[in-house]
């Protein structure tokens, strides 16, 4: 019902803003289930100085499938000239914009993730071509989708599908990307080989190209991914016998990330330009049995919560400690709010990015360190330090110390091992919550070039004999050492007040002292008159 009144208000807006060139008719909204749009004066020159802007709403459920029949505008490098936009629901927002065109190569099949498309035409005021000629239709099943991620669903699920389906998805993106192909639901009539009621998978656009599997039953088939930009996803059913039928995710590869090595950086979509509306964005991190993964947000700006609801319901960003969405959520985020940094209990984690289909933002940047599994004990005049070897494996002993160079680990069969007296290494008292802990830093230097070192806090608090130890990443340590250069600062600052009423006090000392030697030579002047 919210979807029906944001789209009546919409095409009310828009019937209030179409215009066009004085004597020249163009643009409007198209409702029926297919029809034809062409430039004005088509197949003549279309004139000079013109904006026309069309919006196609089709039936609540379905979707628009747009074909190009001819194309040919004034061609430039950004095509700052004349162009057509096209995009996925309302033209007033550009992160629905599925693509910007010109020149005289015919845009791809395109189709819409919901039932809305909107397409702009522009000409300035030199040079004038034929123009273009685009036929829409509605489409309940199937269709070329081209955005970073979507959804695909067998006919009216999740109720039982129809009798006598076939369905064709073409998946393409643009860029050079891989298409990854994730299902979250699946139950169809079950038989062996698949050749009743079956999803079909292909790599590539036709079913010429390489045949990925048969699917069919209750079991979610395997998670798919592509040698190229493009995956051909079929699905028939034949007379009888019927099920729930299936749900799936397709991601680009920008959408859809593993990452596996020790530390890293990503962002969503596009940043810093806007991200793309109407996109599911999966960021997976992976590292090996031991390691934890600390998670930092150095910029983050979506669009804010619901003023009705004060939650995320729009556009978000939400981390889960594991790799899947159903294991424990570690936060939840919109607007310009500011994460803190964020530790996996094990050795994975997960980020999504979900966008709405209006109003999109810069978005995020993220970046992430795995914490080494490093355990730490002491005792009253010692720290005790272990790091099992199959953690750091191409690690030099050199490479782990304590402090400094010089109070670098041994090296047993099992392990990395540094002992440490309190009284050597740099180890120093630091008052913590009116407790004084003996502090070090424990650095990992994993090449050996000292261009890519961790350094992790150690603390003993001597008394109890407890140990602890925490990961201090990049931003820590330069805001850790942005903190210490204030305190000096002012450290330093405050000496030299205290400082200045010494000064003034010598001042005016000095000034009595010769003042009283004035008057006294005043007083033996005067008696030696008298």
């Amino acid at each position: 019902m919210v979807w029906r009144m944001t789209v009546f208000i919409h095409v009310l807006f828009f019937a209030g803003k179409v215009t066009s060139k004085k004597g020249v008719k163009c643009g409007g909204i198209l409702s029926s289930s297919n029809d034809n749009i062409s430039s004005p004066n088509f197949p003549g020159l279309y004139p000079y100085n013109t904006v026309c802007t069309w919006l196609i709403v089709v039936a609540e459920g379905s979707s628009v499938l747009l074909t190009f029949h001819h194309f040919e505008l004034e061609y430039h490098i950004d095509c700052a000239y004349d162009y057509i936009k096209i995009y996925n629901g309302i033209s007033e927002d550009e992160g629905n914009l599925l693509g910007k065109f010109c020149g005289d190569v015919s845009p791809p099949q395109f189709s819409s993730s919901w039932n809305v498309m909107s397409i702009i035409f522009h000409s300035d005021r030199h040079v004038a071509h034929k123009g273009f000629s685009v036929g829409y239709r509605k489409d309940m099943c199937g269709g070329v989708l081209t955005g970073l991620s979507g959804i695909i669903s067998s006919p009216g699920y999740p109720l039982e599908y129809s009798n006598n389906a076939d369905c064709s998805w073409t998946v393409h993106m643009s860029n050079q990307s891989v298409v990854s192909l994730v299902f979250l639901d699946f139950q169809l009539e079950n038989n062996e080989g698949c050749n009743f009621d079956y999803v079909a998978l292909f790599d590539g656009p036709t079913i010429t190209h390489r045949h990925l599997g048969n699917y069919c039953g209750n079991e979610k088939p395997p998670n798919t991914i592509t040698t190229s930009n493009q995956m051909l996803v079929v699905f028939k059913s034949d007379f009888n016998i019927g099920g729930r039928g299936f749900k799936a995710y397709y991601y680009s590869g920008e959408c859809q990330q593993v990452f596996k090595t020790i530390s890293g950086n990503f962002t969503s979509p596009h940043y810093p330009n806007i991200y793309p509306n109407n996109i599911n964005c999966h960021w997976t991190i992976t590292l090996a049995a031991g390691y934890r993964i600390k998670l930092f947000f150095p910029s983050l700006k979506l669009e804010d919560r619901n003023s009705l609801t004060d939650k995320c319901d729009y556009d978000s960003v939400a981390v889960y400690d594991g790799d899947s969405e159903i294991d424990t959520l570690l936060g939840h985020w919109c607007g310009s709010e500011q994460p803190p940094s964020l530790t996996s209990k094990e050795n994975k984690l997960l980020v999504v990015l979900n966008t709405d289909r209006n109003y999109a933002f810069k978005g995020f940047v993220a970046s992430y360190i795995g914490v080494v599994p490093v355990n730490v004990s002491c005792t009253r005049t010692e720290f005790q330090i272990q790091i099992a070897r199959q953690a750091l494996p191409q690690v030099d002993r050199e490479g782990i110390y304590l402090g400094n160079p010089s109070c670098s680990a041994q090296l047993t069969e099992t392990s990395y091992k540094i002992l440490a007296r309190f009284v050597n290494c740099g180890t120093a008292g630091q008052k913590r919550q009116n407790i004084t802990m003996l502090v070090n830093s424990l650095y990992i230097d994993f090449d050996g070039t000292q261009q890519n070192i961790q350094e992790y806090e150690v603390q003993c608090d001597a008394q109890r004999k407890v140990a602890m130890v925490n990961i201090i990443s990049v931003e820590e340590r330069n805001r850790l050492n942005e903190l210490a250069r204030l305190a000096k600062e002012s450290s330093t600052r405050n000496e030299d007040d205290e400082s200045e009423p010494h000064e003034t006090s010598d001042i005016i000392f000095i000034s009595i002292c010769v003042l009283a030697v004035i008057l006294m030579l005043i007083a033996v002047v005067w008696l030696v008159l008298l």
